[in-house]
């Protein structure tokens, strides 16, 4: 009897002290914590490239729109007198023709969609109605409306300077027009009027 007690006992101790199930059991759960962490550390890498992809596409569809609706300007600026001439003479309209470079997309040149900013050492205003200047296509292709589309060449009239500047724009004069599209870059141009003015002066 106490033959069999004993070997029992011994055999209880025996089963306690084999760890191989506990060390089993314990390495699965390490196993799958581990696996766990990856599959989290996978999904934030490959959402944050994702992410990066998407803001580099709309970076570049941007940059891309910007060189696509560029203006470009065509021959010289025409500075028109109406009334005297000479040193004295006064600048009434300023003309100029402008397309679209790179056969980029259409340009919306409604006066309002489309601002006009003339600046000179005394002053700095914007145009921005029909009033102030129009955009007219001259070339022989194209259409009748206010957009810039490729083969097209609009002429752009800036009207009643005399009306518009506080201070008349004279001879020796330097200028500056900033042409605003509603999207793409703005156009910028620079001219300096003669010491004498005639009807009509191109301003190279």
């Amino acid at each position: 009897m106490n033959n069999t007690i004993g070997k029992l006992f011994k055999r209880a101790l025996r089963l306690r002290m084999d760890q191989r199930g506990i060390t089993g059991l314990e390495t699965a759960i390490v196993l799958i914590a581990f696996v766990v962490v990856s599959s989290v550390f996978a999904f934030a890498a490959l959402s944050t490239g994702l992410f990066s992809s998407d803001k580099a596409k709309e970076t570049i569809s941007a940059g891309l729109a910007e060189a696509r609706g560029t203006l470009e300007l065509k021959g010289s600026v025409i500075a028109k007198v109406s009334g005297t001439t000479g040193t004295t003479a006064v600048v009434t309209t300023i003309e100029f023709q402008v397309s679209n470079a790179a056969a980029g997309e259409a340009i919306d040149l409604t006066p309002g969609n489309t601002v006009i900013k003339y600046s000179d050492k005394t002053q700095t205003i914007n145009m921005n109605s029909t009033a102030e200047f129009s955009a007219t296509n001259v070339a022989a292709f194209g259409d009748t409306d206010s957009l810039l589309e490729i083969g097209e060449v609009f002429e752009i009239v800036l009207l009643n300077m005399t009306g518009q500047l506080a201070t008349d724009l004279g001879t020796n004069t330097e200028f500056t027009i900033e042409l605003i599209p509603p999207s793409g870059a703005v156009l910028f141009i620079g001219r300096r009027t003669a010491v004498s003015l005639d009807a009509s002066n191109s301003l190279n």
